[in-house]
């Protein structure tokens, strides 16, 4: 029986021990929640700032440096051409400026041309064809950022016009069940996954601030310009305005989509013969020539004895 008392207030202990660690670490953690949420709409604080990993920290300080190296080379070259805001954000860079994408571009083609010029000084010095290579490394780097930037948007849009007929049939799903638009797209807003997903999840934080759905559809058509898109947009918005129900409008557009994908995948299809008659004429055709007519000339020049 002792032993049982002794097991029991242990126990009971431990339990109260619990609860009391729990009471002084739950309005922490709460804070440090809300913090992160207050970080994610842009409203970082210096301590939150100071909290980062080593890591972003470093990050920061290079987009700093970036952004300062930009200004510097958009100021005083007028002619440099404007890296497009709607490029950006169809990339998903949706914090980077133009100005700092110009700083990279800066950066990277400097960094190039001093390991190039380093390369040649420990290895032979200077001569026409290292000048050469430092003009072929500065180039790349500084079209290094433009195509990777434009490589991903196009990639990115690409794939919110195939997710987008998916991203109906789960609206069409829950407006049928009995839900508003602005409901629905918050539901389905944490199911999607890729870049559709991120552009939704957007759209829903931008709705929490204060903007109509309207507004941030509109929002979402800026930074994803993609005839899909704005078919989609567009359907909404005046089905909103002129009092139409969104289900059978949007059952509608999701086979107009699939439809216009169909029709799409079938003009590439019409374009691979094209596209593969120049590997063929210059690539494949002189290979197998030189297959098949090589024993032929072989035995001829052997038994000419040349």
């Amino acid at each position: 029986m002792t032993v049982l008392m002794f097991i029991f207030g242990v126990a009971l202990f431990a339990i109260s021990g619990r609860m009391a660690a729990r009471a002084i670490s739950v309005p922490r953690v709460a804070l440090k929640q809300h913090l992160r949420d207050i970080n994610e709409y842009g409203f970082a604080s210096d301590a939150v700032a100071d909290e980062a990993p080593p890591r972003d920290r470093l990050k920061e300080a290079l987009t700093q440096l970036a952004q300062r190296v930009g200004r510097f080379a958009v100021a005083r070259l007028t002619a440099l051409p404007v890296l497009a805001r709607g490029t950006l954000a169809a990339a998903g860079y949706y914090e980077i400026t133009a100005e700092a994408v110009h700083g990279y571009r800066v950066i990277a083609a400097v960094s190039l041309a001093t390991l190039v010029l380093l390369f040649a000084l420990m290895t032979g010095g200077l001569s026409s064809i290292v000048l050469a290579l430092l003009v072929a490394a500065a180039a790349a780097g500084w079209q290094l950022p433009a195509v990777v930037i434009n490589s991903k948007a196009r990639s990115r849009l690409e794939e919110i016009d195939k997710e987008l007929p998916e991203l109906i049939d789960l609206l069409i799903a829950s407006v049928e069940a009995g839900m508003g638009f602005g409901g629905s797209l918050a539901l389905v807003a944490n199911r999607l996954q890729g870049a559709l997903g991120e552009e939704v999840l957007v759209s829903i934080r931008q709705q929490k601030l204060g903007i109509s759905t309207s507004e941030a559809l509109e929002e979402m058509l800026d930074r994803c310009d993609t005839p899909s898109m704005h078919a989609f947009v567009r359907t909404i918005t005046r089905s909103e305005s002129m009092g139409l129900s969104i289900g059978p409008v949007l059952r509608e557009l999701a086979s107009d989509m699939r439809r216009r994908r169909r029709q799409a995948a079938q003009e590439k299809m019409h374009k691979a013969p094209i596209k593969m008659l120049f590997p063929m004429m210059f690539l494949i055709m002189p290979a197998m020539m030189i297959v098949l007519f090589y024993p032929a000339v072989a035995s001829v020049m052997s038994s000419s004895g040349l």
